[in-house]
């Protein structure tokens, strides 16, 4: 029988690798229009795949705690994730200028696909 901790480590691991596979496909059809719009689907989705590890691992990583403590390690995660997310959004816009639509197309399938595996059992 798995304990806690594997349990919670396989999710961590299932969170990140199913949405890791869906953009990894979505920017090979993006391929097929251009290289620029396979790297923006990439960067895009990459920064969603890493900032949920990261998150996760800050999240749930500090054992068992007071609940004020809990939850500030929550939020603190869940904006760490989304700066992370944000910034590669902003500099593959304005600084690489990669193309909008890939990018909007990473960002949504590396979250549609980390949802999903969250709530497969």
């Amino acid at each position: 029988m798995l304990n806690s901790v594997d349990s919670g480590r396989r999710l961590m691991l299932r969170a990140a690798v199913y949405p890791l596979a869906a953009v990894a496909v979505l920017a090979l059809a993006f391929l097929f229009v251009g290289p620029k719009y396979a790297i923006g689907a990439a960067a895009s989705g990459l920064a969603v795949v890493a900032g949920g590890w990261i998150s996760a691992r800050m999240a749930l990583g500090g054992g068992v705690q007071a609940a004020g403590s809990a939850m500030m390690r929550l939020i603190l995660a869940m904006l760490l994730k989304w700066v992370l997310v944000i910034a590669v959004f902003a500099i593959g816009l304005v600084w690489v200028k990669l193309p909008a639509l890939p990018l909007f197309a990473g960002l949504a399938v590396g979250m549609m696909f980390q949802v999903l595996a969250l709530a497969r059992r």
